[in-house]
């Protein structure tokens, strides 16, 4: 079998690495990833990061938006959805957001690919919290609640302010008319989370909203 014909044995996987396409092709070294190169050029497979791919049959198949929620979370392990993109489909932002953002525990850093770009922030392993895993077309996509998907954003937004005013909260023009009580009362044990003193009251300014 020609080794082309060998990446058939990946197309139900929704991403692999480095080591899998070695295993299938009993490749290594500059064998391996002449092959890789040719690959990404015929566009048999699709680079997702360095190392890290998909298979274009297997995208083909896939619902886009779910799909690269997934890989959202697996460019960069651990991470959550969080910020600017789920305070979109929340429409609790005015503008548009064309990345898909998250959270995580490790540097931060930005991917881009054909697939979009793919934007990280990190936050204190205290603070990695407030997420929760979601069923979408048979995969699992951690993403924050809306409550912490707006502290993560406040909290890296004002984090280098000296202090923060409800002034400043209201420049951004968020939309909370669907924010609840619960929503609020999640929001505030963040606050209690958060190391420096001017978030502990931030709820405040939300409730007031």
């Amino acid at each position: 079998m020609k080794q082309v014909g060998k990446l058939k044995q990946l197309e139900n996987l929704s991403y692999f690495g480095t080591e899998t396409l070695a295993q299938i092709t009993d490749l290594e070294g500059n064998s391996l990833y002449k092959n890789i190169s040719r690959w990404l050029k015929q566009d048999s497979i699709i680079q997702l990061k360095r190392g890290l791919y998909t298979t274009s049959a297997f995208t083909q198949k896939q619902n886009n938006q779910s799909y690269f929620e997934l890989i959202s979370n697996k460019l960069r392990y651990p991470s959550y959805l969080s910020l600017e993109y789920v305070l979109a489909k929340h429409q609790m932002l005015t503008e548009s957001v064309y990345s898909f953002t998250s959270i995580t525990q490790k540097s931060t850093r930005e991917y881009s690919s054909s697939f979009g770009r793919f934007s990280y922030k990190k936050v204190a392993n205290a603070l990695f919290t407030g997420y929760s895993l979601e069923e979408k077309n048979g995969f699992q996509i951690a993403t924050a609640t809306k409550a912490k998907a707006l502290f993560d954003y406040l909290y890296l937004k004002f984090q280098r302010n000296s202090i923060i005013s409800e002034t400043m909260i209201e420049d951004l023009r968020l939309n909370l008319d669907e924010f609840t009580k619960a929503d609020i009362e999640e929001f505030a044990g963040y606050c209690e989370l958060a190391t420096y003193q001017k978030f502990k009251k931030l709820y405040r300014f939300i409730d007031g909203s």
